[in-house]
């Protein structure tokens, strides 16, 4: 049986005067606290998670939400949620939205996510900014001092194409710079999205999956034709061992179809509900790149 490693996800956007952001769409599963505490919330600029990752303007990694500008402390505690993951999606100045993600503390489930950035608008080299490592912590060391190149690794291929990038059996992969340590720590699978606030500056969210209790139990990209008219399926992971590639063959999702199509349409995530026999939720995550769509990602939880 599988345990994700992410439990729950919120889309905070702009509310009716554009000052602060509301709850859009959310699925907390589990997460009943959370549920609980956050459906009248409103959070201003630079006000608690979301608002201080609309300010920064970049993803979040926050581990300390019980003695830090998280405002939902005693919901994380009653929850068990030890990690809070946020990143904000802008066209040019203007936000659309911010996603949140939490993650719950359990023995049984481990995994990473990584904040890699260009320092200083380098154009050749990426740092880690921050990350979530749970118990990985040799993973951690080495992850911390890291230089990847544009181009190399996981976040460098990611950032040099513009695009999304899944690396299945990360252990054994020769474009994997961390490959041996990865194995080591028994990650099974990487995935990488880039995030272009502009032309100069990046930031590149890894997700790195452990075997068993996957980050999520479905990766999807998916790209728009060259003329602009349906998304197509590009590449995938599933840890149910679906053949994606197989199961969207045929399939050309329309601007405003279904929650990819209304993810490509509103330029703003979408949570949407699953079929029981695959999963419990997905989000569609639309990426931008120079105010139009590049692809749009799914994680079905």
């Amino acid at each position: 049986m599988l345990k994700e490693f992410i439990k729950g996800v919120e889309v905070w956007v702009p509310g009716e005067t554009g000052l602060e952001l509301a709850l859009g769409s959310a699925h907390y599963g589990s997460l009943k606290a959370f549920e609980r505490a956050s459906a009248d919330l409103r959070f201003g600029f630079d006000e608690g998670l979301p608002g201080k990752t609309w300010a920064q303007g970049r993803p979040i990694v926050l581990t300390d939400l019980h003695n830090s500008f998280f405002l939902r402390g005693e919901a994380a505690r009653e929850d068990n949620v030890v990690c809070a993951i946020s990143f904000p999606l802008f066209c040019g100045d203007y936000l659309l939205a911010v996603v949140v993600l939490f993650c719950v503390g359990d023995a049984e489930v481990s995994g990473a996510v990584e904040v890699w950035e260009n320092p200083s608008h380098s154009d050749n080299e990426l740092r880690l900014f921050d990350g979530y490592y749970g118990e990985l912590e040799k993973f951690e060391w080495v992850s911390r001092r890291l230089t990847i190149m544009r181009g190399r690794g996981l976040p460098g291929t990611a950032w040099a194409e513009s695009r999304p990038v899944i690396i299945p059996d990360i252990g054994n992969s020769n474009s994997f710079l961390r490959s041996s340590h990865a194995a080591d720590a028994g990650i099974s699978t990487g995935f990488a999205i880039p995030f272009f606030r502009d032309e100069q500056t990046v930031q590149v969210l890894a997700f790195l999956s452990v075997k068993g209790t996957p980050i999520a139990r479905r990766f999807e990209v998916w790209l728009p034709d060259a003329e602009g008219q349906h998304l197509h399926f590009d590449s995938g992971h599933c840890y149910l061992d679906t053949d994606l590639a197989a199961k969207y063959a045929d399939q050309a999702i329309a601007r405003g179809q279904g929650p990819l199509g209304a993810a490509w349409l509103t330029g703003r995530p979408q949570v949407s509900a699953l079929a029981p026999d695959e999963g419990e939720a997905l989000i569609a995550l639309p990426v931008n790149r120079g105010g139009r769509l590049a692809s749009v990602v799914v994680l079905a939880l």
